[in-house]
């Protein structure tokens, strides 16, 4: 454990390493907030025992930092809770102590969401980790907000379920924190958002909004601060869904620790095609047979450009593209890119179904038109479960890719269709023009969910830097609202785009917004300076 200051007195406070060099609009840290004291720590062993209460500095540092290096804080404590109760105790301490908090998850966030900017109370859930009940009849979950989302799917599959959502980070992200941040996923176009699937919600605010009772048999709810919306009900018309303010809302109103979701039946019958398009034009006429020919049983639709095939192949062991010629052993090394083999698109289309003759058909008969079409000019559709995993493989690794690189800018955005891969092409010239392209080591790439709109837009550099970032921003946001798009399609506000917010948002739906902050958070202690531009 840190060897602590000498009582009374204050923990230092280093400046933020990343508000200044990948911000435009700098953070100064809010002098309302009060600075970490020794009683504070004691406090919090006294709530979660020494063994919940982190303060050794090598222990801390995966706290302060987001797992791309970009984003990094200087938190003196992280604090580990096991119950909705202990948080509401810490919670209800760090407000009385006006001491800013940041819930962390699985903190695998792209936006600076979930990681502290300066000396913030982090307070992870990893340790929140339980299942409360699954019903296998109407295949509704319960669960701690600290359960991984992999681990939740292996669980409900055992029952013939799987979860609603399915994200590359499934490994590792946490299932209050997809919540949080509204997660969409790779499978939104046939399973719809969080906001759908979510029945029910508990949340620990950070303030109490009435007096504590115990109304209705139900537990105490620490003085008014445990708001228990979790219900497993499909249907529940009675006033305003509460639980919808809390999704989507980056743990700035307060912090979820259990949530309820409607589970799908796992598909017996799963059919994997990886395509060939030869124009973005192709991929969207591709995108509308699918829509039409494959209908009920369609889960998703992703696309990727040929650089973005080239950089997993080349930075991944072991993936391949397919429909790309290869010498030699299969693998990253081995894959040759040349101009006679490469598309300039790709498609990722996946059924989801019951009947595997039924589905097979379907979708054989959706590739015979597309090719007849002269929307695809290759294609394969894979022929066992390894073939299938290995086609997401290339599309999932795709992120992995460009990290694996260096510096990486990423946008992720919601378009129309028909314009979306024009906004790559239009930075890219914009970026060589001005001397950023690939001779100084820049590559803008575009891949995404095409199925629901939603394009990830990245570019790739060697290392981060101002000039860069000012071609690109507010380049690609204003892109994004002559086309009246969203500046954020999936991964939220965080840190990253606060400043940004109204290129998507109107002044009275952020003044909205601050009021609900308000009411619910009078003094601004939750996850402050993310989401909501200051000022």
């Amino acid at each position: 454990m840190m060897a602590l200051v000498r009582a009374g007195s204050a923990w230092p406070i280093a400046a933020s390493r990343c508000a200044s060099r990948l911000l435009h609009v700098p953070v100064e840290r809010d002098p309302s907030f009060a600075q970490l004291l020794d009683k504070d720590v004691s406090f919090f062993e006294g709530v979660l025992g020494r063994s919940g209460v982190i303060t050794d500095p090598d222990a801390l540092e995966p706290f302060n930092r987001d797992w791309q290096k970009k984003y990094f804080g200087h938190s003196k404590v992280a604090l580990r809770p096991k119950t909705t109760e202990q948080v509401a105790e810490l919670l209800s301490y760090c407000s009385s102590r006006r001491l800013a908090v940041v819930p962390q998850g699985g903190n695998t966030g792209l936006v600076g969401g979930s990681v502290p900017l300066y000396d913030e109370v982090v307070i992870s859930t990893a340790a929140m980790n339980q299942i409360i009940e699954f019903d296998d009849v109407s295949g509704t979950l319960v669960a701690q907000a600290g359960c991984v989302l992999q681990a939740l799917d292996e669980a409900v599959g055992q029952r013939g379920y799987m979860m609603p959502l399915d994200l590359g980070a499934k490994g590792s992200c946490h299932i209050g924190g997809n919540v949080s941040t509204n997660a969409g996923g790779l499978r939104l176009l046939r399973y719809g958002s969080l906001h759908g699937s979510v029945l029910g919600l508990q949340v620990v605010l950070p303030e109490p909004l009435m007096a504590g009772n115990t109304a209705g048999g139900s537990s105490p709810d620490a003085g008014g601060r445990i708001l228990d919306l979790l219900r497993t009900l499909r249907k529940d018309n009675t006033g305003y869904d509460l639980k919808q303010l809390f999704i989507g809302a980056e743990g700035t109103l307060g912090l979820i620790t259990a949530v309820a979701i409607q589970c799908a039946p796992r598909p017996p019958s799963v059919q994997v095609a990886l395509l060939a398009c030869p124009s973005f034009q192709a991929v969207t006429d591709t995108l509308r047979a699918a829509r039409q020919r494959l209908g009920e049983v369609l889960s998703a639709v992703e696309f990727l450009d040929a650089s973005c095939s080239v950089l997993a192949c080349e930075q991944l062991e072991g993936v391949r593209n397919p429909l790309v010629a290869a010498e030699g052993e299969q693998g990253a090394a081995a894959v040759t890119h040349g101009s006679e083999a490469l598309s300039p698109f790709y498609m990722l289309v996946e059924t989801h179904g019951s009947n595997q003759e039924h589905d097979l058909q379907k979708m054989e008969q959706f590739l015979e038109a597309v090719m007849a079409e002269g929307c695809v000019s290759d294609g394969t559709l894979a022929a066992s479960e390894a073939q299938a995993r290995a086609i997401w493989r290339l599309r999932e690794g795709v992120p992995e890719a460009l990290a694996r690189k260096g510096a990486v800018y990423k946008y992720d955005v919601s378009l129309p269709t028909g314009v979306m891969y024009d906004m790559v092409t239009a930075l890219r010239g914009r970026l060589e023009a001005a001397g950023f392209g690939s001779g100084a080591g820049v590559q803008v790439v575009g891949y995404g969910h095409i199925g629901d709109g939603n394009l990830h837009l990245n570019v790739s550099a060697p290392r981060y830097d101002t000039a860069l970032l000012d071609l690109i921003e507010p380049y690609v946001y204003e892109f994004v609202a002559r086309h009246r798009g969203s500046i954020s399609a999936e991964h939220g506000i965080g840190l990253m785009k606060a400043a940004a917010l109204p290129y998507s948002k109107s002044a009275l739906a952020i003044e909205l917004m601050r009021r609900i902050k308000g009411v619910v958070d009078p003094h601004g202690i939750m996850n402050p300076y993310k989401v909501l531009p200051r000022g």
